[in-house]
């Protein structure tokens, strides 16, 4: 019985530390998501005047919106509804996420603007697309096109 313990114990502690380990990680995997997510963090560090730490996680938030539009991207074809729904999430967390970064009234000021500049021209375009006959399902792709985050 002691044998059976000792042989089970010396099984589970390296099927335990192969579990802990992280998966490998293929350092082409992510083509251009990196670039994507550097090149929309330095205009919005920019665009924000945001310090060291602020550009940092202005960065993860923007590594994450990309990996996530990328997991979202396969339903653009395959179900169009599904892939706005996700659309329209991933745009309104990244824009939570951009206004829980931003700490000084002028950052705060400017984000508000630019949220109100998005709500100006998806308003004109809901009414230009609705004159023009537009069904529910090509206004509400077209107003996910402007996004400005």
């Amino acid at each position: 019985m002691r044998n059976i313990l000792l042989l089970l114990l010396c099984l589970a502690i390296p099927a335990l530390a192969l579990a802990q380990s992280a998966p490998p990680v293929n350092p082409g995997s992510d083509t251009g998501q990196g670039d994507l997510a550097r090149e929309a963090t330095e205009i919005l560090v920019q665009k924000y005047t945001l310090d060291t730490e602020q550009s940092a996680a202005m960065y993860a938030i923007q590594s994450r919106k990309q990996r996530n539009l990328m997991e979202i991207g396969p339903y653009e074809t395959s179900n169009p509804a599904l892939y706005r729904s996700k659309l329209n999430s991933v745009q309104r967390g990244t824009q939570a996420s951009i206004r829980r970064l931003l700490n000084t009234p002028a950052q705060e000021k400017l984000f508000q603007q630019t949220l109100a500049e998005q709500r100006r021209l998806r308003g004109e375009k809901r009414k230009e697309l609705l004159q023009d006959g537009a069904t529910p399902a090509e206004v509400d792709a077209a107003l996910l096109d402007i996004y400005l985050e």
